[in-house]
C-alpha cells in the first residue's frame, strides 16, 4: 500500500523548518488546548514527533515506520500500528492528541470511537485540524486537486463535520482554540492562539470530553 509519509518522510519532516512560524502557530493552539488534561497523552499519527516532542506527549502510534524514527530521535515512545485499531486497553490514557492526522485516516469515525475506547472517563481527545472552508483548506484542497505528494491522499473535513464525528463518536466538545489569521503567503510572525473558532482561521484546536463523563 502506498504511504508517502513512509516514503518520503524526511521531506515531509523537513516542512517543519521550512515553516516555522505555521509550525509555531499550530503548535502553541495544540499547548493551549492541553490545559488541564490528565496524563499519560497519546498522539494518533505521531508522524516525526514534531508535536509529541515539544508537548512531552508519553507515548505515539503511526504506521510509518520511517518517520516514527524521526519521533523516536526526538524522546518520544513510539509503536507502529493505525488508530483504527489502537493497541491499548480501555481506558488508560488521559488525553488521546489527533493532530493534522485525521484528514489522513481510513475511517475517522473508528479512529474517534477508539480514542473514546482507551480514555479515562475524565480523559479528553485533542484535535487539530485545517478547516475544509477555511483559507488554508481552500489551499490544501486545491494541492490535492493537483496531485500533490501528501494532500492528494487527504480527506479535509469542516469544522461543523468534525463536531458531529465527535458527536457520533461519544464525545462533547469542551473548548475551542483558534490560530493561523494569516492566510497563505502572509504569515509574518507566530501567532498567540484565540480561544473559540473564529471564522476563516487556518488551524482549529477542538478539546472534548466523554458524554457519559460531563
Amino acid at each position: 500500500m502506498e504511504n508517502p509519509f513512509n516514503d518520503f518522510y524526511m521531506e515531509y519532516d523537513e516542512w517543519y523548518e521550512s515553516n516555522r512560524l505555521i509550525y509555531e502557530s499550530e503548535l502553541r493552539a495544540v499547548e493551549k488546548a492541553s490545559t488541564r488534561v490528565p496524563r499519560p497523552w497519546l498522539e494518533i499519527g505521531v508522524g516525526s514527533g514534531r508535536f509529541s516532542s515539544p508537548l512531552r506527549i508519553d507515548v505515539g502510534i503511526d504506521p510509518s515506520e520511517r518517520i516514527i524514527s524521526l519521533a523516536y530521535e526526538r524522546g518520544v515512545e513510539s509503536v507502529v500500528g493505525v488508530g483504527e485499531e489502537l493497541p491499548f486497553r480501555d481506558s488508560c490514557f488521559g488525553g488521546v492528541f489527533i493532530i493534522v492526522t485525521l484528514c489522513f485516516v481510513d475511517n475517522p469515525l473508528r479512529v474517534l470511537k477508539e480514542s473514546w475506547r482507551v480514555l479515562r472517563d475524565d480523559g479528553y481527545v485533542i484535535v487539530g485540524f485545517v478547516p475544509r472552508e477555511s483559507p488554508w483548506g481552500r489551499l490544501y484542497v486545491e494541492k490535492k486537486a493537483k496531485g500533490h505528494r501528501f494532500y492528494r491522499l487527504a480527506r479535509f473535513y469542516s469544522v461543523s463535520e468534525v463536531y458531529e464525528m465527535l458527536e457520533a463518536s461519544g464525545f462533547k466538545t469542551v473548548s475551542v482554540v483558534s490560530t493561523l489569521l494569516q492566510g497563505p503567503g502572509d504569515v509574518r510572525f507566530a501567532e498567540t492562539p484565540v480561544e473559540g473558532y473564529v471564522e476563516g482561521a487556518g488551524f482549529i484546536v477542538v478539546k472534548a470530553g466523554k458524554k457519559h463523563a460531563l
